[in-house]
């Protein structure tokens, strides 16, 4: 793995009493999103290895840099790999009561997983696909994001934290990639109009899959490594 210089994540209390216009309820629970519109995906399994699903986040949020923890699922849903754009069957969605809060990491024979934790009751929506440049909503800055090759994940659902107890705890900012090696870096952009957008750096442009996890919400990103 390369280091790179990574932009530092900035979160305030101000940001988010400036966005609550954005992101007001519109009364409508969302669609469960259980497949991608690019596969036949058809099932939301669940799992039983959930430990260290937040860590990381507090030091994300905190403003600093953060090393993802482990993630242990080792689900294999009926979604096919590959290079197009990704989304939910509901994408966009509609509004709901998520917060993101951690980021995961896991080497597993044939590829490398990203899992990004959630709290909150709505079924996310998601887009995942390679961007030319990182460049966060709402400002229009261009991130440094380690890799030669980057995925932007979008995910939906999102509602702003209240107060600081939850601001503290939103997963937010660069994520180390430890335990990986097509898999670099993973930054955090944050919420912005309902949505929490991410950036997974990775060493060229592969394959990848996208699929929710329930009981807790998770969504999962898995990248095809060579032995795939």
């Amino acid at each position: 793995m390369r280091t790179s210089t990574r932009v530092a994540a900035t979160i305030t209390v101000g940001l988010a009493l400036t966005l609550t216009a954005c992101n007001t309820d519109s009364g409508d629970e969302p669609t469960p999103a259980g497949g991608a519109t690019t596969t036949s995906a058809s099932e939301t399994p669940s799992d039983e290895a959930t430990d260290g699903a937040t860590a990381g986040a507090t030091d994300g949020a905190a403003g600093g840099d953060g090393t993802a923890g482990q993630a242990d699922e080792t689900d294999e849903p009926d979604v096919a790999f590959g290079t197009e754009p990704q989304s939910s069957a509901d994408w966009p969605g509609s509004g709901g009561d998520l917060l993101p809060v951690g980021v995961r990491i896991g080497a597993h024979e044939g590829y490398e997983r990203v899992v990004f934790d959630l709290e909150g009751s709505d079924a996310p929506g998601w887009r995942v696909e390679y961007v030319d440049a990182a460049i966060s909503e709402g400002k229009g800055d261009e991130i440094d994001v380690d890799g030669d090759a980057t995925l932007q994940v979008i995910l939906t659902g999102f509602r702003i934290p209240e107060g600081q107890a939850e601001t503290d705890k939103l997963a937010m900012g660069s994520y180390d990639a430890e335990s990986a090696e097509e898999v670099e870096e993973v930054y955090v952009s944050g919420i912005f109009e309902g949505q929490n957008q991410a950036f997974i750096g990775v060493d060229e442009q592969v394959p990848f899959r996208v699929f929710a996890l329930t009981d807790p919400a998770r969504v999962v990103v898995d990248v095809q490594t060579n032995g795939g």
